[in-house]
């Protein structure tokens, strides 16, 4: 018999606080327009649980992750449920340890959206009721590719019409005595509102949850988990007028299925991960590494007196990294990897996949061609950030994901290989589930 149960809690930053995404903004945020907020889902199966949490946030760090499993587990004890942290990848959200140098992460704002993460887990396990559920798929679509190549084959962040998209959105159905929850995910970066925006939102996905839940009434919870959107942005770009009607799209495409997606409770649960270690490229000679360094140091200091609020944080975050990477080349560092958590929850028919970091549409299409299951959610920015994961086709391309925006989030970029890695292991995890 499954049982479910479901929690929310609002984790808006108090206004003052940086908001994260875009490198120059003119402040901190100015003030609230929409409410940010995490859900927690937790089902069982009489044997083992799983649980979910979905938040309004740019992303978070693997460390956190871990931090928030030791405390559910220390709190629920024996039997406490696998947990997975997906978030939304808003970029009017608060500063998070991921991306410490596009805004300034609040240690105290961090300190109580921890405690509010755990509580929200704990809240949905012990609300757990016999349940059904159910999944379906719907067409939908907010995005665009953004790889454009230009006349003079340089890839830059654009309109790439005939790229790959994810145009559907994804939907569990969970029913229980007390309500219904609903999980959907589609793949469309959040940043609708751009760098000038101070005004705290979870852009079009918190739209849509609001909206989808405005339409299946009170007694009904949305969660959104975005999709593998590393090479997808939000189209188009505007005010808050176009993030209600991306919202709307997607919510209109979830709440006219979720009637019609057929539900059963005699389904078990299970979970699975793996880490592996994703192979990084060697840092640059030490006479490049320091030529580096010098010019991101003159950068700063000749554009202090003009910068405005955010580049002010984002050059003096370019020259930490330039350090950071002159450091591996002065130690001599070869074969590096960075280690990348895999990680599956299996619900009856169904199983959501997490994969941490800003991953290209293309995982989610192969991962969900190979996976043995009915329905299979993709979900990025799950369980931690390290960055940008492309495809290998993207390497000898360039542009903004492959050559520069490790900058914000690491040290050295990625190798090519990683596509193989990832996909072959998610495939392998979901043929052992």
């Amino acid at each position: 018999m499954l049982k479910a149960g479901w929690s929310r809690a609002d984790i808006t930053p108090p206004v003052g606080l940086d908001l994260c995404g875009f490198g120059g903004r003119p402040g901190p945020s100015a003030g609230v327009h929409d409410p940010l907020v995490a859900k927690a889902l937790c089902v069982s199966d009489g044997a083992r649980g799983i649980a979910l949490i979905t938040a309004d946030l740019i992303g978070l760090d693997a460390a956190t992750v871990a931090e928030l499993r030791r405390r559910v587990c220390a709190t629920l004890g024996e039997g406490a449920p696998a947990l997975m942290v997906a978030c939304s990848h808003t970029h009017s959200g608060p500063s998070t340890p991921c991306l410490p140098f596009l805004g300034r992460p609040d240690p105290t704002y961090l300190a109580g959206l921890n405690e509010a993460l755990v509580g929200l887990v704990v809240e949905a396990w012990q609300a757990r009721r016999e349940a059904q559920i159910g999944y379906g798929q719907a067409p939908a679509q907010v995005g665009i590719n953004r790889r454009e190549r230009l006349a003079d084959g340089r890839i830059t962040l654009g309109r790439n019409d005939a790229g790959l998209t994810a145009p559907y959105v994804d939907v569990l159905r969970v029913e229980t005595a007390a309500g219904c929850a609903v999980l959907f995910s589609h793949a469309a970066h959040p940043v609708t509102l751009g760098g000038d925006n101070v005004m705290i939102s979870g852009d079009w996905p918190g739209y849509a949850q609001r909206i989808a839940e405005a339409q299946l009434g009170e007694r009904c919870l949305t969660l959104y988990g975005q999709g593998c959107c590393g090479d997808i942005n939000s189209d188009a770009f505007g005010g808050f007028e176009v993030i209600e009607a991306q919202g709307r799209v997607v919510a209109d495409a979830v709440t006219s299925l979720v009637p019609s997606i057929p539900l059963a409770g005699d389904s078990g649960v299970a979970s699975a991960s793996v880490v592996i270690d994703l192979p990084l490229q060697d840092p640059p000679p030490v006479e490049a590494a320091r030529a580096s360094l010098a010019s991101h140091e003159q950068s700063r200091e000749a554009h202090f007196a003009t910068d405005g609020y955010g580049l002010r944080i984002m050059r003096e975050g370019m020259v930490d990294w330039a350090r950071r990477v002159l450091a591996l080349a002065e130690a001599g560092a070869t074969d590096l990897t960075q280690p990348y958590e895999i990680q599956a929850l299996r619900l009856g028919e169904g199983v959501i996949v997490g994969l941490p970091g800003e991953v290209f549409v293309s995982y989610q299409q192969q991962i969900k061609a190979c996976s043995p299951f009915a329905h299979t959610f993709v979900l990025a920015y799950a369980n931690g950030n390290p960055g940008y994961v492309p495809t290998a086709a993207a390497f000898p391309e360039g542009g903004y994901e492959v050559d520069s925006a490790i900058c914000c989030y690491g040290t050295t970029m990625l190798k090519p290989d990683c596509e193989r890695l990832i996909v072959e292991a998610a495939c392998g995890l979901l043929q052992g589930l």
